[in-house]
């Protein structure tokens, strides 16, 4: 049933590292954009498999045929643009795709998905009322 699913999406951009010297670093740099600084970002990276985002993207670049590697470029770190590199990051993919399989299924199933979301990006989301955010919220205090 999930063979007939098919992951979409835009990346931010997907850079080629190929160098001569060593060939066992070519591969694909998948880098992701990202406003704030350095430090969230490494912050986050404490749970890799928070950020949906990048492991969608990641996910896309898995039937790649190189190695992949991803970094968010922070672009407003007080130090300048600086990059932070997410270790594993085809492991991470494969884990999130499998977690999101074991969603689908249980949701064709008939089980209740739990509510997601967190932090300040709820308080701007269009679909606040569609997942009961609001709802959860409170039962979980």
């Amino acid at each position: 049933m999930l063979a007939a699913l098919s992951l979409q999406g835009r990346l931010d951009r997907i850079d080629n590292q190929n160098t001569s010297q060593n060939t066992s670093q070519a591969g694909h740099v998948l880098i992701d954009y990202k406003t704030g600084g350095s430090a969230a970002l490494k912050q986050r990276l404490a749970r890799p498999l928070e950020d949906t985002q990048l492991m969608v993207y990641a996910a896309l670049m898995l039937d790649a045929d190189m190695p992949l590697q991803a970094r968010y470029l922070a672009l407003d770190d007080a130090a300048g643009i600086t990059a932070v590199a997410h270790p594993n990051v085809e492991h991470s993919a494969v884990l999130m795709i499998d977690g999101l399989g074991e969603d689908l299924l249980s949701a064709w199933a008939g089980t209740p998905l739990p509510a997601l979301g967190e932090g300040g990006a709820c308080d701007y989301c269009e679909m606040r009322g569609l997942c009961r955010r609001d709802d959860w919220a409170e039962v979980a205090l």
